[in-house]
């Protein structure tokens, strides 16, 4: 394929490394699927059962609208709408929920209710029986007939992703023999700033830097990766370079070995040993 990081002075085209089980972001939190118990947000309950899809806005975000194809992620708190009694919630295992509005992939009541939100909204839905489990529910505590209630805060709102959509076209040059980690922005961002700790949403194009093959494309994968800016949980140069982008930024990143792969490279991607690598880095997400 063509790559947008430009050729080397033999060649107009490179070849796209195969790449199918790399992992760059090893956050795998070993937390419950479910938790029940204590309310922890103390969602007031409802006297009543709701008849229709109640939605309160508590707080407004900015950005994106959700619309159907869209993909949330989210954090929520679910109770059972008369009692308060907490069936699930993420925040016990402190990763966000991702799903793709209008795809039938969660209750109804959460693609109706969801529609609209921004990053940053904080939302409370009160959901009828027949926009949650109706007369089918997963298990106790939600007992057939329960309307059930939300709190949720919407962390990021991504469109669909086009494999077209790769900034395959970006010309930058190569980069050898890289001795500290350097940072051009493209487009600068106007959206929540990244910081250390946070979790953010990120396409990548990674770059082999001498003779910018490509060997990493979020955009062919069909989804942003999910980076934790911590020590440990990321490349150094990635975690480094993106931490102070805004979401909405697209920022080049070259590395050299020690803040990438390290210095025997990384096989799996076709990047040898002691080579630079360049990121072209698009910051979809951030909370």
């Amino acid at each position: 394929m063509t790559t947008g990081c430009g050729g080397d002075d033999t060649a107009d085209t490179v070849d796209e490394a195969d790449v199918t089980d790399v992992e760059l972001n090893p956050v795998d939190p070993d937390a419950p699927t479910t938790t029940t118990g204590e309310n922890p947000l103390d969602v007031e309950p409802l006297d009543e059962p709701p008849t229709e899809l109640l939605i309160t806005d508590l707080e407004t975000g900015a950005g994106r609208e959700a619309a159907p194809g869209d993909t949330v992620w989210v954090d929520y708190v679910g109770v059972i709408t008369l009692t308060g009694e907490l069936f699930d919630t993420s925040l016990a295992r402190g990763q966000a929920l991702n799903f793709t509005v209008g795809a039938g992939q969660v209750i109804q009541g959460w693609d109706d209710g969801l529609l609209g939100a921004t990053p940053g909204t904080k939302r409370r839905l009160d959901i009828p029986a027949d926009l949650a489990y109706g007369d089918n529910p997963p298990g106790d505590p939600i007992k057939a007939g329960d309307a059930l209630t939300f709190i949720v805060d919407v962390r990021a709102v991504v469109p669909p992703t086009r494999a077209a959509d790769a900034p395959l076209d970006i010309d930058t040059a190569p980069s050898d023999g890289a001795l500290e980690l350097t940072v051009e922005d493209l487009v600068e961002g106007d959206g929540h700033t990244a910081l250390t700790g946070d979790t953010v949403l990120a396409h990548l194009l990674l770059v082999r830097g001498d003779n910018r093959v490509t060997l990493f494309n979020t955009w062919d994968r069909g989804e942003p990766l999910e980076i934790l800016l911590e020590d440990g949980y990321t490349l150094p140069g990635l975690q480094q370079g993106i931490t102070g982008m805004s979401v909405g930024g697209t920022r080049i990143l070259k590395m050299p070995p020690d803040l990438a792969f390290g210095p025997d490279g990384e096989p799996g991607l076709g990047l040898p040993a002691g080579r630079d690598l360049i990121a072209i880095v698009e910051l979809v997400g951030a909370w």
